[in-house]
Protein backbone atom coordinates (compact mmCIF):
# COMPACT_ATOMS: atom_id res chain seq x y z
CA UNK A 1 0.00 0.00 0.00
CA UNK A 2 1.08 3.62 -0.75
CA UNK A 3 0.66 6.76 1.53
CA UNK A 4 0.60 9.66 -0.62
CA UNK A 5 2.08 12.96 0.86
CA UNK A 6 1.80 16.47 -0.84
CA UNK A 7 4.32 18.59 0.42
CA UNK A 8 5.31 21.11 -2.72
CA UNK A 9 7.66 22.78 -0.31
CA UNK A 10 9.51 20.20 -1.17
CA UNK A 11 12.34 22.05 -2.93
CA UNK A 12 12.82 24.77 -0.35
CA UNK A 13 13.20 22.44 1.94
CA UNK A 14 16.13 21.02 -0.05
CA UNK A 15 17.54 24.32 -0.39
CA UNK A 16 17.53 25.37 3.42
CA UNK A 17 18.56 21.39 3.86
CA UNK A 18 17.81 22.03 7.69
CA UNK A 19 15.67 19.18 9.75
CA UNK A 20 13.83 21.72 11.45
CA UNK A 21 13.06 23.80 8.19
CA UNK A 22 9.67 26.13 8.50
CA UNK A 23 7.96 26.93 5.25
CA UNK A 24 6.89 30.13 4.69
CA UNK A 25 3.04 30.62 5.94
CA UNK A 26 1.53 31.00 2.28
CA UNK A 27 3.03 27.71 0.96
CA UNK A 28 2.07 26.17 4.48
CA UNK A 29 -1.44 27.43 3.53
CA UNK A 30 -1.22 25.76 0.17
CA UNK A 31 -0.20 22.74 1.31
CA UNK A 32 -3.22 22.08 3.59
CA UNK A 33 -5.69 23.70 1.29
CA UNK A 34 -4.09 21.30 -1.62
CA UNK A 35 -3.48 18.33 0.66
CA UNK A 36 -6.18 16.03 -1.22
CA UNK A 37 -4.45 16.53 -4.70
CA UNK A 38 -2.72 12.91 -4.50
CA UNK A 39 -6.01 11.38 -4.92
CA UNK A 40 -5.77 12.12 -8.70
CA UNK A 41 -2.87 10.20 -9.43
CA UNK A 42 -3.08 7.70 -6.40
CA UNK A 43 -2.90 3.88 -7.22
CA UNK A 44 -5.89 2.23 -6.02
CA UNK A 45 -6.34 1.16 -2.64
CA UNK A 46 -3.93 3.61 -1.17
CA UNK A 47 -3.90 6.12 1.24
CA UNK A 48 -3.60 10.41 1.34
CA UNK A 49 -2.02 11.82 4.39
CA UNK A 50 -4.33 14.91 5.35
CA UNK A 51 -3.22 15.69 8.66
CA UNK A 52 -5.32 19.08 8.64
CA UNK A 53 -8.60 19.51 9.61
CA UNK A 54 -10.49 20.15 6.48
CA UNK A 55 -13.48 18.10 5.92
CA UNK A 56 -12.83 15.68 2.77
CA UNK A 57 -15.74 13.07 3.24
CA UNK A 58 -18.03 14.34 1.44
CA UNK A 59 -15.57 15.67 -1.93
CA UNK A 60 -14.27 12.58 -1.93
CA UNK A 61 -17.18 10.47 -1.96
CA UNK A 62 -18.44 12.55 -4.96
CA UNK A 63 -15.12 11.51 -6.71
CA UNK A 64 -15.16 8.25 -5.85
CA UNK A 65 -18.98 8.13 -7.74
CA UNK A 66 -17.88 10.48 -10.55
CA UNK A 67 -14.77 9.43 -11.44
CA UNK A 68 -14.13 5.82 -9.44
CA UNK A 69 -11.19 6.86 -7.71
CA UNK A 70 -10.48 4.13 -5.09
CA UNK A 71 -8.32 5.84 -2.38
CA UNK A 72 -9.10 6.94 1.44
CA UNK A 73 -8.01 10.38 3.72
CA UNK A 74 -6.32 9.14 6.92
CA UNK A 75 -5.48 12.55 8.96
CA UNK A 76 -3.15 10.58 11.61
CA UNK A 77 0.01 7.98 10.67
CA UNK A 78 -1.68 6.33 13.50
CA UNK A 79 -3.92 4.71 11.67
CA UNK A 80 -1.65 2.89 9.16
CA UNK A 81 -2.12 -0.64 8.70
CA UNK A 82 0.22 -2.38 11.26
CA UNK A 83 0.27 -6.26 8.45
CA UNK A 84 1.14 -4.20 5.49
CA UNK A 85 4.13 -3.26 3.28
CA UNK A 86 3.82 0.40 3.61
CA UNK A 87 5.28 2.60 0.69
CA UNK A 88 5.74 6.20 1.98
CA UNK A 89 5.26 8.47 -1.43
CA UNK A 90 5.51 12.05 -0.96
CA UNK A 91 6.17 14.90 -3.62
CA UNK A 92 9.65 15.13 -2.99
CA UNK A 93 11.65 13.63 -0.14
CA UNK A 94 14.20 16.25 1.91
CA UNK A 95 15.36 16.00 5.60
CA UNK A 96 13.09 18.28 7.15
CA UNK A 97 10.11 15.58 6.20
CA UNK A 98 11.97 13.06 7.46
CA UNK A 99 11.67 13.88 11.30
CA UNK A 100 8.69 15.27 10.54
CA UNK A 101 6.98 11.53 9.85
CA UNK A 102 9.28 10.39 12.16
CA UNK A 103 8.18 12.51 14.89
CA UNK A 104 4.48 10.95 13.69
CA UNK A 105 5.68 7.83 14.87
CA UNK A 106 6.71 6.58 11.37
CA UNK A 107 9.04 3.48 11.58
CA UNK A 108 12.61 4.66 10.64
CA UNK A 109 12.66 1.44 8.13
CA UNK A 110 9.77 3.00 5.79
CA UNK A 111 11.78 6.44 5.54
CA UNK A 112 14.99 7.06 3.28
CA UNK A 113 18.24 7.09 5.29
CA UNK A 114 20.25 10.15 6.04
CA UNK A 115 22.83 9.16 3.47
CA UNK A 116 20.35 8.46 0.98
CA UNK A 117 18.83 11.63 1.45
CA UNK A 118 21.95 13.63 1.16
CA UNK A 119 22.22 11.82 -2.64
CA UNK A 120 18.73 12.80 -3.41
CA UNK A 121 19.98 16.55 -2.57
CA UNK A 122 23.31 16.65 -4.55
CA UNK A 123 21.35 15.00 -7.42
CA UNK A 124 18.18 17.50 -7.25
CA UNK A 125 20.98 20.30 -7.50
CA UNK A 126 20.84 22.66 -11.21
CA UNK A 127 24.71 21.70 -11.61
CA UNK A 128 23.17 18.63 -12.68
CA UNK A 129 21.27 20.10 -15.17
CA UNK A 130 23.91 21.95 -16.21
CA UNK A 131 26.22 19.24 -16.70
CA UNK A 132 23.49 17.27 -18.87
CA UNK A 133 23.17 20.30 -21.04
CA UNK A 134 26.99 20.06 -21.71
CA UNK A 135 26.68 16.93 -22.66
CA UNK A 136 24.24 16.88 -25.47
CA UNK A 137 24.86 18.37 -29.00
CA UNK A 138 26.05 22.60 -28.44
CA UNK A 139 24.87 22.69 -31.82
CA UNK A 140 22.06 24.97 -31.23
CA UNK A 141 24.10 27.13 -28.80
CA UNK A 142 22.62 26.71 -25.74
CA UNK A 143 24.78 27.09 -22.38
CA UNK A 144 24.99 27.29 -18.88
CA UNK A 145 27.57 27.85 -16.45
CA UNK A 146 28.18 26.95 -12.81
CA UNK A 147 29.46 29.87 -10.65
CA UNK A 148 31.23 30.19 -7.28
CA UNK A 149 32.41 33.41 -7.03
CA UNK A 150 31.00 37.44 -6.93
CA UNK A 151 34.03 38.32 -9.67
CA UNK A 152 32.46 35.58 -12.31
CA UNK A 153 29.09 36.84 -11.87
CA UNK A 154 29.51 40.26 -12.54
CA UNK A 155 31.75 39.57 -15.43
CA UNK A 156 28.92 36.80 -16.68
CA UNK A 157 26.46 39.70 -16.32
CA UNK A 158 28.78 42.04 -18.87
CA UNK A 159 29.24 39.16 -21.25
CA UNK A 160 25.56 38.26 -21.58
CA UNK A 161 23.14 41.56 -20.43
CA UNK A 162 20.39 39.66 -20.38
CA UNK A 163 20.69 36.51 -18.45
CA UNK A 164 19.54 34.52 -15.54
CA UNK A 165 21.33 33.65 -12.52
CA UNK A 166 19.50 30.17 -10.68
CA UNK A 167 19.86 29.01 -7.12
CA UNK A 168 21.07 25.70 -7.12
CA UNK A 169 17.98 24.43 -5.56
CA UNK A 170 14.65 26.75 -5.17
CA UNK A 171 11.00 25.91 -5.30
CA UNK A 172 9.27 26.90 -8.86
CA UNK A 173 10.07 30.30 -10.31
CA UNK A 174 11.96 30.84 -6.62
CA UNK A 175 15.59 31.43 -6.52
CA UNK A 176 15.54 32.97 -9.98
CA UNK A 177 17.21 36.61 -10.83
CA UNK A 178 16.75 38.21 -13.90
CA UNK A 179 18.71 40.56 -15.21
CA UNK A 180 17.22 42.67 -18.29
CA UNK A 181 20.55 44.59 -19.13
CA UNK A 182 20.98 45.22 -15.89
CA UNK A 183 23.12 44.23 -12.48
CA UNK A 184 22.88 46.51 -9.90
CA UNK A 185 23.94 46.26 -5.95
CA UNK A 186 20.95 44.10 -5.39
CA UNK A 187 21.70 41.71 -8.02
CA UNK A 188 25.18 41.51 -6.81
CA UNK A 189 23.97 40.61 -3.00
CA UNK A 190 21.32 38.33 -4.52
CA UNK A 191 24.23 36.00 -5.88
CA UNK A 192 26.55 36.88 -3.08
CA UNK A 193 24.33 35.89 -0.80
CA UNK A 194 23.41 32.63 -2.84
CA UNK A 195 26.88 31.31 -3.31
CA UNK A 196 27.41 31.80 0.58
CA UNK A 197 24.59 29.45 1.18
CA UNK A 198 24.61 26.94 -1.50
CA UNK A 199 27.79 26.94 -2.75
CA UNK A 200 26.94 28.33 -6.51
CA UNK A 201 25.13 29.81 -9.09
CA UNK A 202 23.99 28.54 -11.80
CA UNK A 203 23.98 32.08 -15.36
CA UNK A 204 22.18 31.13 -18.60
CA UNK A 205 21.19 33.42 -21.35
CA UNK A 206 17.66 34.39 -21.46
CA UNK A 207 16.24 32.97 -24.66
CA UNK A 208 13.18 34.20 -26.52
CA UNK A 209 10.92 31.74 -25.40
CA UNK A 210 7.96 30.41 -28.01
CA UNK A 211 6.93 27.49 -25.98
CA UNK A 212 7.21 25.85 -22.75
CA UNK A 213 7.19 22.22 -22.77
CA UNK A 214 8.43 19.22 -20.41
CA UNK A 215 9.27 15.50 -21.68
CA UNK A 216 8.41 13.25 -18.19
CA UNK A 217 9.85 10.04 -17.48
CA UNK A 218 9.97 7.33 -15.02
CA UNK A 219 13.19 5.92 -13.23
CA UNK A 220 13.26 2.33 -12.27
CA UNK A 221 16.24 2.82 -9.92
CA UNK A 222 17.78 -0.22 -12.51
CA UNK A 223 19.05 2.25 -15.23
CA UNK A 224 16.15 2.45 -17.06
CA UNK A 225 13.54 5.05 -17.94
CA UNK A 226 10.35 4.94 -19.92
CA UNK A 227 8.35 7.44 -21.22
CA UNK A 228 5.51 8.85 -19.21
CA UNK A 229 4.21 11.84 -21.78
CA UNK A 230 4.49 15.39 -22.98
CA UNK A 231 3.88 18.12 -20.27
CA UNK A 232 2.49 21.38 -21.91
CA UNK A 233 2.59 24.24 -19.48
CA UNK A 234 2.72 27.81 -19.17
CA UNK A 235 4.87 30.26 -16.93
CA UNK A 236 4.50 33.37 -15.81
CA UNK A 237 7.00 36.55 -16.44
CA UNK A 238 8.99 35.36 -13.75
CA UNK A 239 9.09 31.60 -14.39
CA UNK A 240 6.76 30.93 -12.15
CA UNK A 241 4.53 27.96 -13.10
CA UNK A 242 1.05 28.70 -14.11
CA UNK A 243 -1.07 25.64 -15.17
CA UNK A 244 -0.70 22.32 -18.11
CA UNK A 245 -2.52 21.41 -20.70
CA UNK A 246 -4.16 18.47 -20.73
CA UNK A 247 -4.87 16.37 -24.02
CA UNK A 248 -3.68 12.96 -25.89
CA UNK A 249 -0.41 12.24 -26.64
CA UNK A 250 -1.02 12.43 -30.05
CA UNK A 251 -2.82 16.39 -29.63
CA UNK A 252 0.83 17.01 -28.11
CA UNK A 253 2.99 15.92 -30.27
CA UNK A 254 0.28 17.47 -32.90
CA UNK A 255 0.72 20.96 -30.87
CA UNK A 256 4.93 20.53 -30.86
CA UNK A 257 5.46 19.81 -34.55
CA UNK A 258 3.52 23.37 -35.06
CA UNK A 259 7.12 24.28 -34.01
CA UNK A 260 9.52 21.87 -34.36
CA UNK A 261 10.06 18.56 -36.24
CA UNK A 262 9.11 15.50 -34.46
CA UNK A 263 12.28 13.55 -35.74
CA UNK A 264 13.81 16.68 -33.53
CA UNK A 265 11.87 15.94 -30.70
CA UNK A 266 12.25 11.86 -30.84
CA UNK A 267 16.28 12.43 -31.16
CA UNK A 268 16.47 14.28 -28.44
CA UNK A 269 14.12 11.73 -26.34
CA UNK A 270 16.68 9.51 -27.04
CA UNK A 271 19.14 11.34 -25.99
CA UNK A 272 17.67 12.44 -22.94
CA UNK A 273 16.87 8.97 -21.68
CA UNK A 274 20.60 7.91 -22.49
CA UNK A 275 22.27 11.13 -20.05
CA UNK A 276 19.48 10.75 -17.24
CA UNK A 277 20.08 6.96 -17.05
CA UNK A 278 24.23 7.87 -17.05
CA UNK A 279 22.95 10.40 -14.02
CA UNK A 280 20.24 9.04 -12.21
CA UNK A 281 19.37 5.55 -13.40
CA UNK A 282 20.81 3.36 -10.72
CA UNK A 283 20.42 6.16 -8.33
CA UNK A 284 17.20 7.44 -7.54
CA UNK A 285 13.70 5.34 -8.07
CA UNK A 286 10.75 7.80 -9.32
CA UNK A 287 9.50 10.39 -11.57
CA UNK A 288 11.95 12.93 -13.30
CA UNK A 289 10.67 15.84 -15.47
CA UNK A 290 12.47 17.34 -17.87
CA UNK A 291 11.52 21.14 -18.57
CA UNK A 292 12.54 22.17 -22.50
CA UNK A 293 11.94 25.25 -24.49
CA UNK A 294 11.23 25.90 -28.14
CA UNK A 295 13.02 29.18 -28.82
CA UNK A 296 13.07 31.93 -31.09
CA UNK A 297 16.90 32.24 -32.84
CA UNK A 298 18.54 35.22 -34.19
CA UNK A 299 17.98 34.16 -37.58
CA UNK A 300 13.69 33.95 -37.15
CA UNK A 301 13.79 29.93 -36.81
CA UNK A 302 12.59 28.15 -34.00
CA UNK A 303 15.38 25.54 -32.12
CA UNK A 304 14.77 23.11 -29.19
CA UNK A 305 16.63 23.72 -25.75
CA UNK A 306 16.83 20.25 -25.08
CA UNK A 307 17.24 20.62 -20.75
CA UNK A 308 16.71 23.86 -19.30
CA UNK A 309 15.30 22.21 -15.85
CA UNK A 310 15.41 18.61 -14.08
CA UNK A 311 12.91 17.73 -11.41
CA UNK A 312 13.64 14.84 -9.82
CA UNK A 313 10.38 14.01 -8.41
CA UNK A 314 6.87 14.19 -8.79
CA UNK A 315 5.36 17.52 -10.85
CA UNK A 316 2.59 19.18 -12.22
CA UNK A 317 3.56 17.48 -15.65
CA UNK A 318 3.23 14.35 -14.33
CA UNK A 319 0.07 15.49 -12.34
CA UNK A 320 -1.55 16.54 -15.76
CA UNK A 321 -0.30 13.25 -17.62
CA UNK A 322 -2.02 11.36 -15.48
CA UNK A 323 -5.16 13.31 -15.36
CA UNK A 324 -5.44 13.62 -19.42
CA UNK A 325 -5.03 9.59 -19.31
CA UNK A 326 -7.77 8.79 -16.21
CA UNK A 327 -10.18 10.76 -16.77
CA UNK A 328 -10.25 13.27 -19.53
CA UNK A 329 -12.35 11.64 -22.49
CA UNK A 330 -11.26 10.98 -26.05
CA UNK A 331 -11.59 14.46 -27.87
CA UNK A 332 -11.43 16.71 -25.12
CA UNK A 333 -8.98 19.20 -24.25
CA UNK A 334 -8.30 21.13 -20.74
CA UNK A 335 -6.48 22.91 -18.52
CA UNK A 336 -5.51 22.09 -15.30
CA UNK A 337 -4.61 25.02 -12.86
CA UNK A 338 -3.44 26.16 -9.84
CA UNK A 339 -4.85 29.89 -8.69
CA UNK A 340 -4.46 31.49 -5.90
CA UNK A 341 -7.23 34.25 -4.35
CA UNK A 342 -6.44 36.95 -2.04
CA UNK A 343 -9.68 37.28 -0.81
CA UNK A 344 -11.64 34.22 -0.01
CA UNK A 345 -14.97 35.52 -1.13
CA UNK A 346 -13.32 36.05 -4.97
CA UNK A 347 -12.83 31.81 -4.86
CA UNK A 348 -16.13 31.36 -4.00
CA UNK A 349 -17.12 33.91 -7.03
CA UNK A 350 -15.04 31.91 -9.01
CA UNK A 351 -16.14 28.60 -8.49
CA UNK A 352 -19.96 29.40 -8.59
CA UNK A 353 -19.43 31.32 -12.03
CA UNK A 354 -17.05 29.07 -13.39
CA UNK A 355 -19.46 25.87 -12.28
CA UNK A 356 -22.59 27.69 -13.90
CA UNK A 357 -20.98 28.50 -17.06
CA UNK A 358 -19.15 25.17 -17.40
CA UNK A 359 -21.30 22.59 -16.24
CA UNK A 360 -19.77 19.22 -16.32
CA UNK A 361 -20.56 16.24 -18.16
CA UNK A 362 -19.09 13.06 -17.65
CA UNK A 363 -19.26 9.65 -19.46
CA UNK A 364 -17.80 6.23 -17.87
CA UNK A 365 -16.09 7.90 -15.79
CA UNK A 366 -14.53 10.55 -18.37
CA UNK A 367 -14.75 14.61 -18.50
CA UNK A 368 -16.16 15.07 -21.47
CA UNK A 369 -16.94 19.11 -20.88
CA UNK A 370 -16.86 21.44 -18.18
CA UNK A 371 -15.47 22.53 -14.82
CA UNK A 372 -13.92 20.44 -12.13
CA UNK A 373 -12.80 21.39 -8.86
CA UNK A 374 -9.65 18.84 -7.76
CA UNK A 375 -9.74 19.66 -4.50
CA UNK A 376 -12.88 20.51 -1.62
CA UNK A 377 -12.69 24.33 -1.53
CA UNK A 378 -13.79 25.75 2.30
CA UNK A 379 -15.13 29.09 2.40
CA UNK A 380 -11.98 30.19 3.85
CA UNK A 381 -9.90 28.80 1.30
CA UNK A 382 -7.46 30.91 -0.97
CA UNK A 383 -5.94 28.23 -3.29
CA UNK A 384 -7.99 25.63 -6.15
CA UNK A 385 -6.70 23.23 -8.33
CA UNK A 386 -9.46 22.41 -10.88
CA UNK A 387 -9.38 21.68 -14.60
CA UNK A 388 -12.02 22.90 -17.40
CA UNK A 389 -12.60 20.84 -20.42
CA UNK A 390 -14.11 21.47 -23.91
CA UNK A 391 -14.26 19.23 -27.13
CA UNK A 392 -11.24 19.31 -29.21
CA UNK A 393 -11.95 21.69 -32.47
Amino acid sequence: MKLYIFNPDTDLALANNRENYMPPARVRQMTQELELLPLWYSEAGSCIFTPSSRKNGEFLAEAKSLFGVEAECIKDTSQLPCDENIEITPWGWNVALRRQLLGRGVDESLLPSPHELALYRELSGRDKDTEILRSMSPSAGFTAKIIDNIEECREYADRHPRCIFKAPWSGSGKGLLWCWGKYDDKSDGWCRRVIAEQGFVVATPIYEKVQDFAIEYYCDGEGCLSFVGYSLFSTNTKGAYQGNILQSEDMHRDTLSQFISLNELDATDTLLREKLAATYGRKYKGYIGVDMIICRTADGTNALHPCVEVNMRMNMGVLSTILAKRFLAEGSRAIFSIDYYPAAEELQSFLARMEKENPKRIVNGKLVTGFVPLVPAGKSNNYIAYIKAERNG
